[in-house]
């Protein structure tokens, strides 16, 4: 297979910073559609009388919006920002309910809030008495987002110190290149697209880094076993030697591992939706990052070509 990524880098790398440029962006211009768990919302627990759905619940918001926006035209969010998730036990009767919290003063929000319960009642009768409410107010969102980030960017460090530890420093930082340009093409697309951005987004886009880092690994060890039984001397032709003999396999766990994802935002329901789209878009960025970018940015940031020319 000829198959030059070496030769063709540069191609790549316009490709990737056009892509991170464009998510920088986004980012600065777009933001992110942060939801209940970022920027504070309510939370309902409630065990309905009769068996119901997700799509009868959020077509009960849907009457309930024009019902107080008849009145007062105070319903301040769209039925499809509910976030109505079923409880494993709960026989299709016990639901978690999400929605935003108001930008409005204190009597307000708990007017139009219980309002919002009675309306509920009266559509799908539910038992009161167990009935659970809570709420997660915007300090509490802005801590998640620290807490986001940080978690983040430990789990960077974590990897540069063990690959640094595993393999040796050149290795560990083209890893971290890639999951880096990773993680800020991921999240663009996920500003792009308006996805909304929770714990189960987070959760896959922590995912994400260690797939990327899984997929760049099987490369670096393809180089350093090269490095040490082939007969090049080339660095070069020893990345694009190694990176062919990894092809076969990255493409087979990519293809599997993309079934599995397709399956799961066709037919895994909403409560995950948004987290099998992004880390179905993560696990392609992923294993692109991992071909033409990871092991060919050592070469360049660190020179190793030019060192190997002058000895």
């Amino acid at each position: 297979m000829n198959f030059k990524v070496m030769k063709n880098r540069k191609t790549y790398y316009f490709f990737s910073l056009a892509l991170i440029v464009a998510s920088i962006l986004l980012f600065l211009i777009k933001g992110f559609n942060y939801g209940i768990d970022f920027k504070g919302g309510n939370i309902i627990r409630v065990t309905f009388d009769k068996e119901t759905n997700e799509t009868e619940i959020k077509a009960a918001f849907t009457k309930i919006k024009d019902k107080i926006n008849a009145d007062s035209n105070r319903f301040y969010f769209s039925p499809d920002q509910v976030v109505v998730q079923a409880v494993a036990e709960g026989k299709q009767r016990e639901f978690i309910i999400q929605y935003p919290v108001a930008n409005l003063d204190t009597k307000s929000t708990s007017e139009i809030h219980d309002t919002i319960l009675e309306e509920l009642s009266t559509l799908l009768p539910y038992d009161r008495s167990t009935r659970e409410i809570s709420n997660v107010g915007p300090t509490l969102g802005d801590e998640m987002k620290k807490q986001a980030l940080q978690a983040a960017f430990l789990s960077v460090i974590g990897i540069l110190l063990y690959l640094g530890y595993r393999f040796d420093f050149h290795s560990a930082s083209g890893v971290i290149v890639a999951v880096v340009h990773d993680l800020l093409i991921v999240l663009g697309f996920i500003s792009l697209m308006g996805i909304e951005f929770d714990t189960t987004v987070l959760a896959a886009v922590l995912t994400l880094l260690g797939y990327s880092v899984n997929n760049s690994i099987v490369i670096f060890d393809r180089i350093r076993e090269n490095k040490r039984i082939s007969k090049q001397t080339n660095m070069l032709e020893i990345i694009d030697e190694s990176v062919i003999q990894s092809l076969s396999r990255t493409a087979n766990t990519t293809f599997t591992t993309l079934l599995a994802l397709i399956a799961l935002v066709l037919y895994g329901g909403s409560s995950i939706h948004n987290f099998s789209v992004a880390l179905t878009i993560g696990c392609v960025v992923g294993t692109y990052s991992s071909l033409v970018i990871a092991a060919p940015c050592i070469v360049d940031i660190f020179g190793l070509h030019k060192k190997e020319k002058s000895a």
